[in-house]
């Protein structure tokens, strides 16, 4: 019922502001087309047919979902029939976001490479240290991944950047819709709200900020993913016991370890 409010009051909203949220949605989807399709497509469809020849084991398995990010890795988890315990600890060490955002597009924007690998390693500390503070469940026989042919492949990816997409406008059309309904918020509000509804967004939002703290700011959004990657990764573990709220949860606190350890790793390494 709440969710469906939420969706109703959003769609409210942009008939109040038809101009705002389709500008909105506009720039979410260049930015998907610039910043998120040219680094993850080719990427996404390598690592799927590479999942299903290496092995079935769930360390495998979580090495392939941190490589493929959200929500291959929820994709890749779901296949081993994991419920309540066993399904949580995969979704904290496995709803992360891919490599190669991090070190192909927020390096990019940072103009600094080496600083993306430094938020990608503290991004998926964060996501291993939460996972190993849910209790180990008994194990169990995974049953082992189907080769994926190339024509499958490209159609997975295809239809996994299109959700992406979609909801990258969803989140950018909130989040207009909310500064256009409370114009006096200051940008540091809008910005965070900007975070937690869209990442990709956000992160362009931090950046704008010209705050020394961008890298742990940033590392932390991505740790969070916002509402769109939540739902992206929720439709995998929705069948396994796992709900939103668990998953929210979760990746706050992966947001709050992960930007600290950014930060810590910036001040002790610091990158020119």
């Amino acid at each position: 019922m709440l969710e469906a409010a939420a969706f109703g009051a959003l769609a409210g909203a942009m008939m109040v502001f038809p101009g705002a949220a389709a500008e909105a949605a506009g720039e979410a989807l260049s930015l998907w087309a610039r910043a998120v399709v040219p680094v993850l497509g080719p990427f996404m469809a390598c690592m799927l047919m590479v999942s299903g020849r290496l092995g079935g084991s769930a360390v495998m398995r979580t090495a392939m979902g941190w490589l493929c990010g959200s929500p291959g890795g929820a994709r890749l988890m779901r296949e081993m029939g994991l419920r309540g315990r066993g399904a949580l600890r995969a979704a904290a060490m496995t709803g992360t976001m891919s490599p190669m955002f991090f070190i192909g597009t927020v390096g990019g924007w940072l103009g600094n490479g080496r600083i993306g690998w430094v938020i990608f390693i503290c991004h998926l500390l964060g996501a291993f240290a939460i996972g190993l503070c849910i209790r180990r469940p008994e194990p169990s026989d995974a049953p082992p991944v189907a080769p994926m042919p190339l024509g499958a492949a490209l159609r997975e990816s295809a239809l996994a950047l299109l959700a992406v997409a979609l909801c990258m406008m969803l989140g950018c059309v909130a989040a207009r819709m909310a500064a256009c309904s409370f114009p006096s918020l200051p940008v540091e509000a809008r910005t965070a709200l900007q975070c937690t509804l869209e990442v990709t967004a956000g992160v362009k939002a931090i950046l704008s900020l010209s705050t020394s703290f961008a890298p742990a700011l940033i590392c932390a959004a991505c740790s969070f993913g916002g509402l769109s990657l939540l739902l992206q990764n929720a439709a995998f573990w929705q069948d396994s016991g796992v709900t939103i709220g668990q998953l929210a949860l979760l990746r706050l606190f992966h947001a709050l370890l992960s930007g600290a350890l950014c930060q810590i790793a910036l001040a002790l390494l610091p990158f020119s």
